[in-house]
């Protein structure tokens, strides 16, 4: 395969919307088990009202999407924004958490390839723009990692500078190859799409 095809995909993808859904409430249920577990259990400090809140609007986004949209189908445009949405919601909650030194800043790469898979590559181009901004940011500006108190966590320079290297790094083969599976699974469908038109216009014509 051309390298190439991959940029001739159509803009006017749509995707599931109860896929997309699915996917929201699975990465907020994860994040509301985090921080519960990271406070309740752990014990440990860092601004648990404020990750709760931003929590708590994504719930209700994704309450809006479930029952208020009524289209099955959602266009590229709409579902890039919920993605965008959802990739700026997860970076302020990694923000008030550690920024760059928090384990899970690796889950800012799901939404681009997320894009890369099921929408078009404009939007997974925009998507990513958006994630090494973000990693950028958290890298220099963060709040300190959760901790019980006594912990002073220090982490040497170019470790700090390396992680945000090899997310980027990863982000570009996954979308490559989330692109490049999504091409893949399109040029499927269409060809069983019109194997299956022929065959019924075959069936017309013998009746």
């Amino acid at each position: 395969m051309k390298l190439l095809e991959i940029f001739k995909s159509d803009d006017d993808i749509q995707l599931d919307r109860k896929t997309l859904v699915v996917l929201r409430w699975i990465a907020i249920l994860g994040q509301l088990l985090t921080i519960s577990f990271v406070y309740f259990i752990l014990n440990f400090n860092f601004p648990f009202f404020y990750c709760f809140l931003i929590i708590l609007f994504g719930i209700l986004t994704n309450i809006f999407l479930q029952f208020k949209i009524k289209k099955n189908l959602l266009s590229n445009i709409n579902s890039t924004l919920y993605l965008v949405y959802d990739l700026i919601q997860l970076a302020l909650l990694i923000f008030l958490t550690g920024g760059i030194t928090n384990p899970f800043v690796i889950l800012l790469a799901i939404p681009a390839v997320v894009s890369s898979t099921f929408l078009s590559i404009r939007s997974t181009i925009n998507l990513s723009f958006i994630t090494v901004v973000s990693l950028l940011v958290l890298t220099l500006y963060q709040f300190p990692l959760p901790s019980s108190g006594d912990l002073h966590f220090h982490t040497p320079e170019y470790y700090l500078y390396g992680v945000p290297i090899a997310i980027i790094i990863g982000l570009i083969f996954l979308c490559y190859f989330g692109a490049r599976f999504g091409l893949e699974t399109r040029k499927r469908t269409d060809a069983l799409t019109k194997m299956e038109l022929v065959l019924a216009k075959e069936h017309e014509l013998k009746i």
